[in-house]
């Protein structure tokens, strides 16, 4: 089976940053990326843009006018499944060199392709007590819509917490997973732009612990979510503890209730010492349960079409990081991949879930799951340029959309290709 050869989407000397999921818009014509040249440059990140797949033509969605290292920072840009809509990271529009960018200042911003330059704020956000029902204290990250498009996860850390904790050692500032849906939140404005009004209406859904019981299944972080397709549930990552007190990490599902407005045992909104609670009829369940757990290695899980798999990486007996699934109702876990190097990027599933993307020993693999094929489309080994961040599939499976960096008079920028899909057996 013959390798493809990358095709250049972008070219211009600046970065073009791939999200790692659902950068394809719904007619499967346009790529949307933020302008960092590395991940860790989102402070510094003031454009969103789209890219088509054929034409080339780029188009720029939004743009901060700031460049500077402290923020405000946009990125992390995803596509609504359903609508011309785009969703990403913004830091809080005060952000200065004494009061910069972080996890705990930043917000959901979208934009309708349509109206560029005209941002709507998703999540509400007030840090000031009397805190407001529906809007959070901090920063969302890493969103993403269900597939209905009528939900949105992402991960949050909170700032009232953090400012605690950094006075009171006995808090703890912990990243939570939470969901927001349409229903408009209103915050009083204020000069210092710290707060503003939502759209929708915010919640957490994972119940957290400062410190978890050894062996049992309490959690004391949870990350890197997605949401179970058909099913109104979201599946994350979860810090527990074993029996010996080690941390490590195991996949839980939180089931939503279809009113997410009912405070439950703890105020939705939280207090200056304590998380937001989560709303009444939240059940939280623990699927795996491994000796080492999932891996270390930062990556998204992944929901089959159906809901019934839940995928992700985590180490072998030889200690290299392969792909594993969990079936989400017997809980049982099978091993996917036998790589004989370690897989380095988190992965992603085609829409049709017969098929998986990742990076492994700086190539680009596809692995078919039904004929149990891996097949490397392009090693970047042959040329000087490393692949960096996560592959994407396009919502007809026939393309994979990466990033790679390429170097100009001696300076490496992070570039946007895209792949054609060998075809596996009959499939």
């Amino acid at each position: 089976m013959n390798k493809s050869t990358p095709i250049p989407l972008t070219s211009d000397q600046q970065g073009h940053t791939l999200h790692h999921s659902h950068v394809v818009s719904p007619n499967d014509q346009w790529v949307v990326f933020d302008n960092r040249n590395n991940d860790s440059q989102l402070s510094s990140a003031n454009t969103i843009s789209m890219v088509h797949t054929e034409t080339m033509e780029i188009r720029t969605l939004y743009q901060t006018f700031s460049d500077a290292f402290y923020g405000p920072g946009v990125g992390a840009v995803s596509f609504s499944p359903l609508n011309n809509e785009v969703i990403f990271i913004h830091g809080i529009r005060n952000a200065s060199l004494e009061n910069p960018y972080s996890a705990t200042r930043r917000t959901a911003v979208s934009i309708d392709v349509d109206k560029p330059q005209e941002p709507i704020f998703m999540d509400a956000r007030n840090i000031t007590p009397p805190f407001t029902v529906g809007a959070l204290r901090g920063g969302t990250h890493s969103h993403a819509w269900n597939k209905e498009a009528t939900l949105i996860s992402f991960t949050y850390n909170d700032y009232v917490i953090e400012q605690a904790s950094a006075s009171n050692h006995a808090i703890k500032d912990q990243r939570v997973v939470g969901c927001m849906f349409k229903k408009a939140v209103e915050v009083a404005a204020d000069d210092s732009m710290e707060n503003n009004a939502g759209k929708m209406f915010s919640v957490i859904i994972s119940n957290v612990v400062h410190t978890a019981r050894n062996g049992s299944d309490e959690i004391e972080k949870a990350f890197d979510e997605c949401w179970v397709n058909t099913k109104r549930q979201i599946a994350f990552q979860g810090q527990v503890r074993d029996e010996n007190g080690r941390l490590k990490t195991e996949i839980f599902i939180a089931q939503l209730p279809n009113d997410l407005t009912k405070e439950g045992e703890k105020s939705l909104t939280g207090s200056t010492t304590t998380l937001p609670g989560i709303p009444k009829g939240v059940i939280q369940e623990r699927i795996t349960f491994t000796q080492k757990g999932v891996s270390d290695f930062r990556h998204w899980l992944r929901s089959s079409p159906t809901g019934d798999w839940i995928y992700c990486l985590m180490e072998d007996k030889n200690n290299i990081t392969q792909i594993f699934r969990v079936h989400t109702l017997n809980k049982n876990m099978e091993q996917l991949t036998h790589e004989s190097k370690s897989i380095h990027s988190p992965i992603n599933l085609s829409e049709d879930g017969l098929k998986l993307t990742y990076f492994r020993n700086n190539c680009l693999v596809v692995f078919a799951i039904q004929h149990d094929q891996e097949i490397v489309i392009y090693n970047a080994l042959t040329t000087a340029n490393r692949l960096a961040g996560i592959p994407n599939w396009s919502k007809d499976g026939v393309w994979i959309y990466f990033n790679q960096y390429v170097t100009y008079h001696t300076t490496p920028y992070l570039q946007i290709f895209k792949i054609r899909v060998p075809k596996f057996g009959s499939n």
